[in-house]
C-alpha cells in the first residue's frame, strides 16, 4: 500500500503509512497480546528513543529523524496493540502522521519544483510527462531499484527523463533493459553512447556498463555487469564440429552466450589495429575447417616467413607465401570456381533439375581460403584486385569462401574500382585505435550505432556483425597457443603431408619419433579435384619473379619480337592493360634498358627497336640447382588448372 501511494499519490503516503501499522497493531489486540510481546514493543520503543537522544548529542542529523521515527511509529503500534480500536489509539496515529508531516512537506515542495521544471524541459523536447503522483510512470521511479537508478542517471545528464524502460531482465551477470529515449538530437542513442562514463558516474551502481544501439532507432540497450564473463582469457575448447555446414563457435559474448559464426557461403571480413589478435581469431577458424571432413583450407601469408599461417601448413591444400605462388593460388581458385560452375550445370541437366548451390560431402568438399593482411596482398599484386572482386561476387555458390584479415579495409584494398566490403556478409571488427575504423569496417555511421572499436579492452575483445546480428555485442574470442596450433596441425594434417588425418575423436598421443611413410601423391579425380600442379614461375634475367600481369604482359610482348625488336609505338598499339601511351611504356623500358635486360635492336624509320638481351649461361650445377628449387615450389602450391 505504500508503494502504491509513493507511485500514485505522493501526498498520502506518511498518512498510508501510519495507518497501515494502526490497522495491523489492532489486528494484533484481537489477536491477544502478552507480556513477551509489551516487552518487546518497549524495548524497540526505548531503544529508538535512546537512539535518538545519542544521535542529537553527536549533532547527527539524518541519524537522529531516523531514529526518532522509528521510535514514533513503534510507539504508536505499541497503544494500538495495548488499546486496541480506541480514542487514545486514534489520537496516537494523528500525531505520528502530524509529525511526519512536517519534513515531509519541505520534501515535497522541493521535488514538485523539480518535477515542474522536468516537465517544461520534456514538453520541449515533445515527450509528454505526467504531473506527479498522478501517472502510472513518474520519469523518477521504477519498478526496481536498477530501474529507478538508470530513470534517474539519464534524467540528470540529458535533463528529459526516458519515455519508457522496458524488458529490464537480471541475468547471471548482472541485468540488462532497454530504453526508449525522446526524440532529439542530443538525446540519440550515439550521443548517450558517447557519454557512457557519465551516465555509469550517475547509475553509481558496482559493475561495469556497456551501451549499444537497439533495434529500433530511439531505443538504448544498457547493460550492467556485476561479474565480467570476457574478464579471463578463453581457452580454446576443441572443434565442435565435424562438418562445415555446422558454425564455427568463435568464443563467447559478454551475455556467457557461445559466438557462433555460419562460415559456409559466408566471405568473412576480418579488421583491427595491429596486436588485436587478427591472427589468432584466423587460427580458431583454420582449426575449423581442419577439422571438417567436407572442407579444405588454402593459405595466404606475404608475411616473410608466413609467421601467421604458416604454422597451418600441413593442413592446407596450399600455402602462398610468395607474390607469385599467391597469384597463382587466386588463378586457380577462380579456375576452380569456373569448373565447378560447369560441373553444377552438367550435374543439374543429368539430374534434371538446376542445382543451384554446391553442397559439401555431396558435390565435393568446401573451399576456405584465408588471406591474411589483405592490403600487404594488394600492395604486392596490385593485378590481383580484379580477381578477388570476381571470387568475392560469384564463387560462394561454388563452395568457395574468402577469410580475409586487413588492418585498413577500405576501397583502396581491393584496388580502388569497387568497394569490395559489399561481399562480406560476416564482419569482425577487434580493437582500433579510431573511431573511423569502425565505420571502415562495418559501413557509413557504424561508429555512431554503437560500434565502437576504440573501446574494446584488449586483444581478442570483438564485434560482430552478420544477417542474424546486427546489434553491437562485445565479445571475446577463444585464444590457441603455440602447443595447441602444434596439436591440431599434426592431428588434423593432411595425409599427403604426414603420417595421416586423423578425426574428431580422442586419440592417443603418437610413439615418440615415429617413421614416416612415404607419401603418395593424390590423384585429382572428382568434382573435389586434388592438388594441381604449379607452372613454371616467370622470372627476369636476375631470378626474382615478374609478378605483376601488367609487366609480365609487356616483357612477353617483347620476348615475341624476336631479335627483330619491337619499337616503342608498336608497345603501345598493342593496347596492353594500363600500357595505353608512350608515358606509360617508358617508365618500364626505362628500368629494364639500366639493369642491361632489354637493349637496342637497330631503328624502324627514325624510331628505335628494342629486344630482350640474352641471358648468361649457367653453369650445370647452377641450372641443375635451380630446377631443383623450381620444382619444389612448383610441388608447393596450386596454380590454374
Amino acid at each position: 500500500m505504500c508503494r502504491w501511494c509513493a507511485r500514485r499519490r505522493y501526498e498520502l503516503a506518511p498518512a498510508a503509512a501510519s495507518l497501515t501499522l494502526t490497522s495491523l497493531s489492532w489486528a494484533h489486540h484481537l489477536g491477544g497480546v502478552g507480556l513477551g510481546e509489551h516487552l518487546a514493543y518497549g524495548g524497540v520503543t526505548a531503544a529508538a528513543t535512546a537512539a535518538t537522544v545519542l544521535a542529537l548529542k553527536n549533532k547527527h542529523k539524518t541519524f537522529a529523524t531516523a531514529a526518532g521515527s522509528a521510535a514514533a511509529v513503534v510507539g504508536d503500534t505499541w497503544i494500538g496493540a495495548s488499546l486496541g480500536p480506541s480514542v487514545p489509539s486514534l489520537i496516537a496515529t494523528g500525531l505520528v502522521i502530524g509529525g511526519a508531516y512536517v519534513p515531509y512537506m519541505r520534501w515535497l515542495t522541493r521535488e514538485r519544483q523539480a518535477r515542474l521544471k522536468l516537465s517544461v524541459d520534456a514538453a520541449k523536447a515533445g515527450v509528454g510527462v505526467e504531473p506527479l503522483g498522478t501517472g502510472t510512470h513518474t520519469g523518477l521511479t521504477g519498478a526496481s531499484p536498477e530501474e529507478t537508478r538508470l530513470m534517474q542517471a539519464l534524467v540528470a545528464m540529458l535533463s528529459i527523463p526516458a519515455v519508457d524502460v522496458t524488458a529490464l531482465e537480471h541475468t547471471r551477470f548482472g541485468w540488462r533493459a532497454v530504453v526508449t529515449l525522446p526524440a532529439g538530437r542530443d538525446t540519440a542513442p550515439s550521443k548517450v553512447i558517447a557519454r557512457r562514463e557519465q551516465l555509469a558516474a550517475n547509475i553509481g551502481m558496482p559493475g561495469k556498463l556497456r551501451l549499444a544501439k537497439g533495434e529500433a532507432d530511439n531505443e538504448l540497450v544498457v547493460c550492467m555487469y556485476e561479474t565480467d564473463p570476457l574478464a579471463k582469457t578463453l581457452a580454446w575448447p576443441g572443434p565442435s564440429t565435424a562438418t562445415c555446414q555446422e558454425p564455427a563457435v568463435l568464443g563467447m559474448d559478454a551475455f556467457g552466450q557461445p559466438v557462433l559464426v555460419e562460415l559456409l557461403y559466408n566471405h568473412v571480413l576480418i579488421g583491427g589495429a595491429s596486436d588485436n589478435g587478427k591472427s589468432s581469431l584466423q587460427s580458431v577458424l583454420i582449426a575449423y575447417v581442419a577439422a571438417c571432413e567436407d572442407a579444405e583450407a588454402v593459405l595466404i601469408d606475404l608475411k616473410p616467413g608466413a609467421v601467421e599461417l604458416g604454422p597451418w601448413g600441413p593442413c592446407a591444400l596450399a600455402l602462398a607465401d610468395t607474390p607469385a605462388k599467391a597469384l597463382h593460388t587466386l588463378e586457380w581458385v577462380w579456375a576452380e570456381v569456373q569448373r565447378r560452375g560447369e560441373y553444377m550445370r552438367d550435374l543439374g541437366a543429368k539430374q534434371g533439375k538446376p542445382v543451384k548451390k554446391w553442397i559439401p560431402g555431396e558435390h565435393g568438399p568446401a573451399l576456405f581460403v584465408f588471406i591474411d593482411e589483405l592490403a600487404e596482398l594488394m600492395r604486392q599484386l596490385p593485378g590481383a584486385a580484379k580477381l578477388l572482386e570476381s571470387i568475392l561476387q560469384v564463387a560462394r555458390f561454388t563452395g568457395i569462401t574468402l577469410v580475409c584479415a586487413t588492418q585498413s579495409p577500405s576501397n583502396r584494398v581491393f584496388g580502388g574500382n569497387t568497394d569490395g566490403r559489399q561481399q562480406y556478409q560476416v564482419r569482425i571488427g577487434l580493437g582500433a585505435k579510431e573511431s573511423t575504423t569502425a565505420n571502415l569496417i562495418f559501413g557509413p555511421g557504424a561508429y555512431g550505432d554503437g560500434w565502437c572499436l576504440d573501446e574494446l579492452e584488449g586483444p581478442g575483445y570483438f564485434l560482430r556483425w552478420d544477417r542474424n546480428h546486427q546489434v553491437p555485442v562485445v565479445s571475446r574470442a577463444f585464444f590457441m597457443t603455440d602447443d595447441e596450433i602444434g596439436a591440431a596441425t599434426h592431428r588434423y594434417a593432411r595425409a599427403d603431408t604426414v603420417e595421416g588425418r586423423e578425426h574428431p575423436q580422442d586419440v592417443p598421443d603418437p610413439d615418440d619419433d615415429p617413421t614416416p611413410p612415404t607419401p603418395t601423391p593424390p590423384t585429382p579425380s572428382g568434382p573435389g579435384g586434388g592438388r594441381p600442379v604449379l607452372r613454371a614461375v616467370p622470372t627476369f634475367p636476375d631470378g626474382s619473379p615478374i609478378a605483376d600481369e601488367r609487366h609480365l604482359a609487356l616483357w612477353k610482348a617483347i620476348e615475341e619480337a624476336g631479335q627483330e625488336g619491337i619499337t616503342i609505338d608498336a608497345l603501345v598499339a598493342l593496347g596492353l592493360p594500363e600500357f595505353n601511351a608512350r608515358s606509360s611504356v617508358n617508365g618500364p623500358m626505362s628500368q629494364w634498358r639500366n639493369k642491361g635486360w632489354v637493349v637496342e635492336a637497330g631503328k624502324k624509320g627514325r624510331a628505335m627497336k628494342f629486344r630482350l638481351a640474352p641471358r648468361p649461361a649457367m653453369p650445370q650445377q647452377q641450372t641443375a640447382a635451380a630446377a631443383a628449387s623450381a620444382e619444389e615450389e612448383t610441388a608447393a602450391c596450386p596454380a590454374t588448372l
